[in-house]
């Protein structure tokens, strides 16, 4: 009984704490000298950030 009220707990945290903007997204970094190119396997988006960080925001082209 309690290892299903932790899994059932442990859902609802990870409902409420993932981005949903990016919940599709895979990003590939590609790094350069300063900074990254970041690429979305999924969609194919691309963008420049901060090295290792990777974006918040889903760039997905609208179809």
């Amino acid at each position: 009984m309690i290892v299903a009220l932790g899994l059932v707990i442990a859902f609802v945290l990870l409902l409420i704490f993932t981005n949903r903007k990016t919940r599709l997204c895979r990003w590939r970094e590609t790094r350069r000298e300063g900074d990254s190119q970041w690429r979305c396997i999924y969609c194919g988006a691309e963008t420049t950030g901060s090295r290792g960080k990777t974006p918040e925001t889903c760039f997905r082209p609208d179809p």
